[in-house]
């Protein structure tokens, strides 16, 4: 890493693989204009568990890790958000170069739970966004999407991971063209979709089933309680790993 004050500054804000993963492009690609600093979650104590620990993963490759009271001193910086959870307060930065890699096809599903919300709404597209950070929660002017069809036996633990990957993809097919400023973007139409709170979704409320009909809407709502590393639906007592709807009939297959 460059000490010198005049480079321009590349900083990784997030957790989990996806922040991995654009940590990892950036130093394979040898990215040697640029200071490259991480922003670690609080969420992240530098251990790895079902997902690695990009706290962990930038100590070990040497990056040096920052914190927000540094960043909004830095002018030439470069803020790419991946899975980072705490708001980042647009007007204290000197800089406007910054973004942020969204699970969902923005306007659709702003904010919180955006991956249960499309599987327990029975969503037939799924997809994520690279868009401008500004004032209001996910509502930037949108700069790439790459949308997927949702497969409907599909968990949302499953469309997660596929999340992930198209993640990987979005930042490493725009970090260049945003370097360079070379890059469209427009405003996004926020009638055509809805926030949620952190606090609009109890999953455990949701997890125990009740009354069970065999219909499209109990499919979705159990496949998209089911998410191993946190919860999975139960029905009498036992809980689901897997639920398949063929012929208008469920099919739930027990952990």
């Amino acid at each position: 890493m460059h000490g010198k004050n005049n480079f321009k500054t590349i900083c990784i804000a997030g957790t989990n693989k996806c922040a991995v993963d654009a940590l990892k492009f950036l130093l394979k690609k040898k990215f040697n204009d640029f200071n490259i600093i991480a922003l670690v979650d609080r969420s992240d104590d530098g251990k790895n568990k079902w997902q690695p620990s990009f706290k962990k993963f930038a100590i070990s490759k040497k990056i040096k890790l920052t914190s927000l009271k540094e960043l909004y001193n830095l002018d030439n910086l470069y803020l790419f958000s991946l899975e980072y959870r705490d708001l980042l307060k647009v007007n204290k930065f000197k800089t406007k170069n910054l973004f942020n890699v969204h699970f969902s096809l923005l306007p659709k599903y702003r904010g919180c739970h955006t991956n249960f919300l499309q599987i327990y709404n029975g969503e037939k597209n799924s997809g994520v966004t690279l868009h401008r950070i500004e004032k209001g929660i996910d509502t930037g002017k949108v700069i790439s999407k790459i949308p997927f069809k949702i497969n409907i036996n599909h968990s949302s633990y499953e469309n997660y991971l596929k999340l992930l990957k198209y993640a990987k993809i979005i930042f490493e097919k725009n970090i260049y063209k945003v370097l360079k400023g070379d890059f469209k973007e427009y405003k996004q139409n926020l009638k055509k979709g809805k926030y949620f709170s952190r606090k609009s979704v109890n999953y455990k409320k949701l997890v125990f089933l009740n009354d069970f009909k065999h219909n499209i809407k109990t499919h979705n709502r159990i496949r998209s309680l089911i998410f191993p590393p946190f919860q999975l639906p139960i029905y009498k007592g036992k809980k689901i790993k897997k639920s398949i709807f063929r012929n208008k009939k469920i099919k739930l297959i027990y952990k």
